[in-house]
């Protein structure tokens, strides 16, 4: 590892340490807008997986010549 590398791990770890404790109020909304990330990220994650499976498929599958049926 190069020098500045160091040094930024030390600082990262020693303002790590001396982190004054939060005292945070998470409202009701809060709890909504977290459900409704994970929802997204669920429904993107799953059209993501699916497109990419129909492109793998597409690899894989010949198609007929466009003269025959």
């Amino acid at each position: 590892m190069n020098g500045k590398t160091v040094v930024s791990l030390v600082g990262t770890l020693a303002m790590l340490t001396v982190a004054a404790p939060a005292h945070a109020y998470l409202d009701p909304a809060t709890g909504s807008i977290i459900l409704q990330a994970v929802i997204g990220a669920i429904a993107g994650a799953t059209l993501f997986l699916r497109t990419s499976l129909f492109r793998i498929k597409a690899l894989f599958v010949r198609s007929k010549p466009s003269g025959e049926e």
